[in-house]
């Protein structure tokens, strides 16, 4: 094979010439040749003059067609540019499975088996294709599953973890188009103590403030290429309601900056006639979400207005020890009243060896007269670069008169809730 396409560069000086799997266009004097997958696979002198003379075939019947090889060569690079591109398309995904423990649920303890507790199970298709001048072509497609019965997640949605297509360039930025992820999740994620402990028990009430990974479907997304370690980003979503423009919508910005051990990033979406549906119990909030009762309780689906979401965090790494911090800020409107949930979050992961690591944080929230303590300790050992199992628990304490209730769980029957998990994760 490697005398083969030595020949050819022998005989068809070219640059571009190479041994592919794919066909390959090119004109030389007022020639074009068309080299086809599997032309160079051959050693006999003979059939080299057969596969020359092949590609010479082609040259003589798109010449009398057009008049002009040259010509023809050219409209054919310029308008199938992909036979030349060189495409990547990857598998990924992550399995975790876990054992829990909980201390209280509807009143009674709990040991399960239960699936994406270090992250959620998922497995996607990614791909890149060069276009020219610096521009690609992109797309990803991530279906999220249940791995203990195999179901699909995010109500059954075939790719409900993501789905999208669009260009990026180093030099403008990248324009995606889909179901995709709000700054929220991008940028302030890393942040939280559910990703780096990790458990995803440790995110927030009933994951108001999207730090858990929430998506907004009809979205066009745009990220500005790094400068100086800063980025910028802006989402919109459309509503898609005749006659109401603003209807359903949504809007997003987010922000990231690093530089050295430090990284910090900031983000804003708001959410326009948005139905939440969050499944926490109604005792939970203790009490409508304002004094008067006019926002209703988030026990049962609610339209609200405007639901606002904003947030920052930051990060440094310290020697072996990488401290974070995350403040949110949940507002709601509906029917002229208003009300805000506030979570301020502090934490410290660190090293013990390179496959060794321990990691803990605190959290605060409050809503109206009701508050949340939530404490949060694991342990996470890498048996290699993908593979690695994980201890974790995660304590809420809520106010009185007020039930617990962790994310992902059925809520507590008292003020307190507790989950132990001991689990393995696998990337691929």
């Amino acid at each position: 094979m490697r005398g083969a396409c030595q020949f050819w560069q022998d005989v068809l000086p070219f640059s571009m010439l190479h041994c592919r799997s794919s066909t390959t266009i090119f004109a030389r004097k007022n020639r074009l040749f068309l080299i086809e997958p599997g032309m160079c696979r051959f050693s006999g002198y003979m059939q080299r003059r057969r596969d020359m003379g092949t590609s010479y075939r082609w040259d003589r019947r798109l010449r009398g067609a057009t008049g002009g090889g040259l010509l023809v060569g050219a409209a054919l690079l310029a308008a199938a540019g992909g036979v030349r591109a060189q495409g990547t398309v990857q598998l990924y995904g992550i399995v975790d499975d876990a054992l829990t423990f909980t201390t209280n649920e509807g009143g009674g303890r709990t040991w399960a088996q239960t699936s994406g507790v270090g992250q959620s199970d998922r497995w996607g298709l990614r791909g890149v294709e060069p276009l020219g001048d610096g521009w690609r072509a992109v797309f990803r497609l991530e279906s999220g599953f249940t791995l203990n019965d195999g179901r699909l997640s995010q109500g059954g949605l075939e790719f409900g973890r993501q789905a999208w297509v669009g260009l990026s360039s180093d030099r403008f930025g990248t324009l995606t188009l889909g179901r995709q992820y709000d700054f929220m999740s991008t940028n302030l994620t890393q942040f939280a103590a559910g990703t780096l402990t990790p458990s995803v028990f440790a995110f927030h009430l009933a994951d108001l403030d999207r730090l858990g990974a929430e998506r907004i479907d009809n979205s066009v997304r745009y990220v500005t290429p790094s400068m100086e370690g800063l980025q910028l980003g802006a989402l919109y979503s459309f509503g898609g309601q005749p006659g109401n423009f603003v209807a359903n919508s949504a809007v997003a910005f987010g922000a990231t900056y690093a530089h050295g051990p430090f990284s910090a990033g900031a983000a804003y979406v708001g959410l326009h006639n948005y139905t939440a549906a969050f499944g926490i119990g109604a005792t939970v909030l203790g009490s409508p979400l304002v004094g008067t009762g006019s926002l209703g309780l988030l026990a049962k689906p609610v339209v609200f207005d405007k639901l606002s979401v904003s947030g920052v965090g930051a990060g440094y790494q310290w020697g072996p020890a990488f401290l974070h911090g995350v403040f949110t800020l949940v507002d709601f409107r509906q029917n002229g009243a208003s009300a805000s949930l506030r979570t301020a979050e502090g934490g410290v992961k660190y090293s013990l060896t390179y496959a060794l690591s321990l990691a803990g944080s605190y959290t605060y929230s409050k809503l109206g007269q009701a508050h949340w303590n939530q404490f949060v300790a694991g342990i996470d050992y890498s048996l290699s670069k993908r593979t690695d199992i994980y201890c974790n628990a995660v304590l809420l304490r809520a106010s009185n008169g007020v039930r617990a209730q962790l994310f992902t769980l059925p809520a507590s029957s008292s003020n307190s809730q507790t989950v132990v998990s001991i689990g393995m994760r696998h990337l691929f």
